[in-house]
């Protein structure tokens, strides 16, 4: 009993031990649950359970449909009563919500929006369900990709697609 003690009073003492735990949960809960077919594989990156490295498949009947999304994930020392600081694309991928340089574009990244209860299984869910449907009513866009599916959205994905071929490798 005296080291479950011991063990709470340190985490609220050390906010990244508690970081680290959680997400060490949520990776373990992630990994015994072989049934969901959007997440591919995530790790931490060099043992920092702050930092990760996730894929994912695209959504079905998208133009992401078929291709393998390479994520970096960064978390603060305030996991999970802050939400992430980043969600990376690492490869090219032209969709509304995410800019040129890779930087996913959500909601869900602000303090109002997040709650303490979203796991990192809800993150890469909520980033394959924007995937699916873009938000380009938000100020959480590229505004240049978002007037660009607004103005002709069939262009549009056939643009995606062909980059969802060449750096998402979707066949």
């Amino acid at each position: 009993m005296q080291s479950n003690i011991t063990t709470l009073l340190s985490h609220k003492s050390d906010p990244r031990l508690f970081a680290e735990k959680c997400v060490q949960r949520d990776l373990k809960q992630i990994k015994m649950n072989t049934e969901d077919t959007t997440i591919i594989f995530i790790d931490p990156i060099d043992a920092n359970y702050l930092h990760l490295e996730a894929t994912i498949t695209g959504p079905m009947s998208t133009p992401y449909e078929n291709g393998i999304f390479l994520l970096h994930i960064k978390l603060s020392e305030e996991y999970p009563y802050q939400p992430p600081q980043s969600i990376i694309f690492k490869r090219a991928t032209m969709h509304p919500n995410i800019d040129e340089y890779g930087n996913f574009k959500s909601e869900l990244l602000k303090l109002e929006f997040w709650s303490p209860t979203m796991t990192i299984k809800d993150i890469l869910e909520h980033v394959w369900a924007r995937l699916a449907i873009p938000n380009i009513d938000s100020n959480e866009c590229d505004p240049t990709r978002a007037q660009s599916y607004r103005m002709d959205r069939s262009q549009f994905e056939i643009e995606a697609r062909e980059y969802a071929i060449k750096y998402a490798y979707a066949t």
